[in-house]
């Protein structure tokens, strides 16, 4: 054996002793397109239930009765949190988008919620700036604006989530009317509710869930436990505005999850998750609440989607 065999040999040995193993990158880990960016968490393809088997087809749970087998058919992304104050702000300094109307507040002088202008322009400007707290205040047309920016400024197709996407994600998996079980009181390590806590500083006039959950309003976004896909404050916190336009019924519902959305527009969509004044009831995964597009409120906000293989929303 040759004497520069075995240097070679020796070499080879201490080089692969020495230098540390490249890994590819994570495909599950959570990223951002770019600084300002909200973060992402890729989840799977899956089939799941929409909708509770059983609810009282009255009212508008009536869509929520008519439960229906749904086929998230290809992996897609999803905010980890909600959109924060902070990277909502970066929007409108970017952008010549204008909030309009007032907004709906808590009035400490009423002790109610109110559309008070100068209560509305104080918190609906989301004046602190934070980086951790929840946009809010946002009207559906606010929240789809923000979509179109972020799309434009990475060139991805960023959307807001279907109404199917968001139940999907809120369960994780779970076939309980909440992602932890059947018991609202069993939630306060990961939803952010009118529990005892809210109940202290806000006398709202219904039930508050029996456990604290440490915040009397809004909390900073992932401040309480993820869900099983890694996303956070599904539950609470804020509600949610999604793509699909409202209807009373799931009959001829798309399949595949995508929005629901008529041609000519239409005037309602659907908040879903409920908020931290929210009642339980209003708080399960498959509750669904029709609000105007241009409804303003300190308890609505907004999280985004993102289709991963480039294809944009079918509409």
């Amino acid at each position: 054996m040759s004497f520069n065999f075995l240097r070679t040999t020796l070499v080879a040995i201490t080089w692969a002793l020495l230098t540390p193993p490249v890994f590819a990158a994570d495909p599950t880990a959570p990223f951002r397109d770019c600084p300002d960016c909200p973060e992402m968490q890729r989840v799977p393809a899956g089939t799941f239930l929409m909708g509770t088997p059983g609810t009282p087809a009255e009212g508008d749970a009536r869509a929520e009765s008519q439960a229906t087998v749904i086929r998230i058919a290809r992996p897609f992304a999803i905010g980890r949190t909600e959109i924060t104050q902070h990277e909502f702000r970066v929007f409108l300094l970017d952008s010549s988008h204008e909030q309009r109307g007032d907004c709906v507040v808590w009035d400490e002088e009423k002790s109610r919620f109110s559309t008070d202008p100068a209560s509305s322009s104080k918190e609906g400007d989301n004046a602190q700036l934070s980086a951790d707290l929840p946009a809010f205040c946002l009207s559906w047309q606010d929240a789809r604006a923000y979509v179109q920016w972020l799309a434009k400024k990475t060139g991805k197709p960023y959307r807001l989530p279907s109404e199917a996407e968001w139940e999907y994600v809120a369960r994780a998996g779970a076939v309980t009317l909440w992602p932890w079980g059947d018991a609202a009181a069993d939630g306060c390590d990961f939803a952010n509710t009118y529990d005892l806590n809210g109940r202290e500083r806000y006398a709202l006039g219904w039930d508050a869930v029996r456990c604290h959950d440490g915040y009397a309003e809004v909390a900073p976004v992932g401040a309480l436990r993820p869900n099983a896909f890694g996303l956070y404050d599904l539950i609470g916190n804020v509600a949610e505005w999604v793509d699909d336009c409202y209807t009373d019924s799931y009959v001829g519902r798309p399949k595949d999850g995508r929005s629901w959305f008529w041609s000519g527009g239409c005037r309602r969509h659907v908040v879903r998750g409920g908020s931290w004044a929210s009642p339980a009831a209003q708080t399960r995964s498959a509750t669904r609440t029709p609000v105007d597009a241009a409804f303003r409120s300190q308890t609505v906000g907004m999280r985004v989607a993102l289709d991963l293989d480039g294809r944009a929303e079918g509409r």
